[in-house]
């Protein structure tokens, strides 16, 4: 790799990386100077933005306050006003204000007075009160007692205006109303004229009595979107918002010397790789070959050890194939077990030599169940390699003579360095010692089981007819003992049946006989025999079975599934809570889910529910009796009739278990 270095596109990609960390460098004290700069600047916006808000508030005050002095004479005067000495006062006012565009009073909410005159004449009579528009606000302005300003409004004389009123109150009794116009657009003015140098962008809006903001009446609304700060503005009788803006083009003149900065940090990088790729090549033979001679060597090594592992490993046999399906590896574990040689395996394709396809053609049928889609023999490698390298499963294989052996096989993805998948590889363990031993075990479990169906036929049969008073009166000390001793034989023959249920479901010899169900009325049924468990446990069963479909499996066995996740969800639930029973379905599947509020499921334990006697509790004195056989029944079933099983647990919440199978295209459809 280090020749690469004299190559054009690597000895460019040197200087890339040199010129990448001058300008990292460069680009960084940059980047402190920009920042001070502009954290300099922003400080002197915020300065500027502080004085103009403090000159608003100093202005609207100012008139606002011009504007008490009337109502402080008006109060001084009991209210009985003299209309020259009024017209003095308000012509007084005017002169002293700097924005006012006309004062007036309203007795009785009536205008009486407006200074000046000229161009207000048809204000003179006014009642607010036969104005809807603005009567509302007056009103509630009168009722609180306190001035408000509104605006900036468009006047009828033109220009904008801000209007400050307040009620006035003379020994608690209202007057009348106080009205001042002030010159929106005079006072705006003064906010460019105050601004020094470089000014912020400003824009204003009002808050209304919620503190909710109304709209924008200077500047643009999106300068609120993301300003530098919004700051406050506390008037009379209203409440405003000022946000600041960076002014536009500023700090432009920084980015010419980042240019130059830049480009002396290009000229630095090439004059650098330039003297690198000299004294690179002066030593770069050398180092070659030093290299050469070491990875040589640690292949060598790591084909050796390979070479004895897989000569060692006879008990297994490994096969590896490219993405074709021809055989690369074929160790002497596969030439033990099969009966063919390497010589004459390397290179051909795996095909029917060993392997069963009627076995491979089942087992794609099951993947296709569980991934909701077709797969074909080709593709189940395929699928393999995107499920993530690695595959369990037990099949045959043929010997050369014809006999067959079964293998546990786990096979794996080969992949490239870039991670793509370019073959296989296959490690099979021969099982037949430990399927005998599983057969020796399962017939033992089964000749038990149906030695102990007859006997235990006839106990049940004799405790019924005892509590039923067939052989006379039972004695009431000896009731309770027949009953525990019904009870547990009962007990007894649901475990002999769910061990023979297994043996049959395990060996393949379960018969099932499926056809086009209804979902919703299985459900219903299956729910309905276990009422009277969920009383016994005072325990809800809650069924939501809006959504139906049509499945094909056999009805008894479906609902045996069912069966064993409900009552397990009734048992290990606490009295006086519920369990929930729903069909939901998707564009090709049906789910049934049994919810709980039990205890949930350990997380240690979750991985062995489904295995047979498999229990939680496995305590002597556990509080819920049972096998460790009913999961594992219903998992067998279901996978057998075309479906999955799974669950759902949160400790200390509850469980919930589901069983999930393929929709058929239409009610009535028939299986293949």
């Amino acid at each position: 790799m280090r020749d690469s270095i004299l190559r054009p596109g690597y000895f460019w990609l040197l200087i890339a990386a040199i010129f990448a960390a001058l300008l990292i460098s460069f680009d960084y004290g940059w980047r402190i100077y920009h920042v001070e700069k502009t954290n300099a600047a922003q400080r002197e916006w915020m300065s500027q933005a502080n004085r103009l808000r403090a000159l608003l508030e100093s202005e609207i005050s100012a008139s606002a306050f011009l504007a008490t002095g009337v109502e402080s004479y008006i109060v001084a005067r009991q209210g009985q006003l003299d209309s020259a000495e009024v017209e003095q006062i308000l012509a007084l006012l005017y002169g002293r204000g700097r924005h006012f565009r006309n004062i007036g009073i309203a007795p009785d909410n009536r205008i009486a007075w407006v200074f000046p005159l000229a161009g207000n004449e048809a204000a003179l009579g006014l009642d607010y009160r036969q104005l809807p528009a603005q009567w509302p606000a007056i009103e509630q302005m009168i009722h609180t007692q306190t001035a408000q300003m509104a605006g900036p409004i468009e006047l009828v004389q033109g220009g904008q205006g801000l209007i400050y009123r307040a009620p006035i109150f003379i020994g608690g009794e209202y007057w009348g109303l106080l009205s001042t116009v002030i010159d929106a657009d005079s006072l705006f003015s003064l906010l460019p004229d105050e601004a020094d140098g470089l000014a912020p962008r400003l824009a204003l809006r009002s808050l209304d009595a919620d503190g909710q903001p109304g709209p924008v009446f200077m500047g643009e609304p999106d300068w609120f979107e993301s300003p530098l700060e919004i700051l406050s503005i506390h008037l009379p009788g209203a409440h405003w918002q000022m946000a600041v803006q960076p002014p536009t083009g500023q700090m432009q003149g920084i980015q010419g010397y980042r240019l130059l900065g830049i480009a002396a940090a290009f000229m630095l990088a090439l004059l650098t790789g330039l003297i690198l790729r000299m004294l690179v090549q002066r030593k770069l033979l050398t180092r070659l070959d030093t290299e050469v001679q070491s990875r040589t060597a640690e292949l060598r090594q790591s084909h050796d050890l390979i070479s004895s592992v897989l000569s060692a490993a006879r008990a297994f046999a490994i096969i590896a194939t490219d993405g074709k399906g021809r055989i690369l590896l074929f160790n002497r574990g596969a030439e033990l077990m099969l009966g063919y040689s390497a010589k004459d395996m390397i290179g051909r394709r795996i095909s029917r030599r060993f392997l069963i396809m009627a076995e491979l053609r089942e087992y794609a049928r099951k993947l296709s169940g569980q991934n909701h889609r077709p797969i074909r023999l080709s593709g189940i490698f395929n699928l393999l390699a995107q499920q993530g390298d690695q595959q369990s499963f037990v099949l045959h294989y043929r010997h050369r003579d014809g006999h067959l052996i079964p293998v546990q096989v786990v096979v794996s993805a080969i992949r490239t360095s870039e991670g793509d998948v370019s073959g296989y590889l296959a490690i099979a363990e021969d099982i037949s010692e430990r399927m005998r031993n599983e057969t020796l075990k399962n017939q033992f479990v089964s000749t038990v089981s149906h030695e102990l169906r007859t006997p235990l036929t006839a106990i049940s049969g004799a405790l019924g007819l005892l509590r039923s008073g067939a052989a006379g009166p039972v004695p009431d000390a000896l009731e309770p003992m027949l009953a525990i001793a019904s009870n547990n034989s009962q007990r007894l023959s649901q475990l002999v049946n769910d061990l023979l249920d297994i043996e049959k479901l395990m060996a393949g010899r379960m018969p099932l006989i499926t056809e086009p169900c209804q979902v919703a009325s299985l459900v219903a049924v299956t729910v309905a025999d276990l009422r009277t468990l969920a009383l016994q446990k005072k325990v809800d069963v809650v069924t939501n079975l809006e959504a139906d479909a049509c499945i094909q499996v056999d009805a008894s066995r479906f609902q045996q599934a069912l069966t064993n996740l409900i009552s397990n969800a009734i048992k290990f639930s606490p009295a006086e809570t519920s369990v929930t029973v729903s069909v939901t379905l998707d564009t090709s599947r049906v789910r049934i889910t049994v919810d709980d509020q039990g205890a949930g499921i350990p997380q240690a334990f979750r991985p062995f529910v489904f295995q047979r006697f498999a229990q939680a509790d496995g305590s002597d004195n556990r509080l819920q009796p049972g096998t460790g056989l009913g999961l594992a029944i219903s998992k067998e079933l279901a996978e057998q009739m075309g479906g999955r099983i799974g669950f759902d647990s949160i400790e200390g919440k509850g469980s919930c278990f589901w069983l999930e199978f393929p929709l058929m295209d239409t009610p009535g459809a028939k299986d293949d």
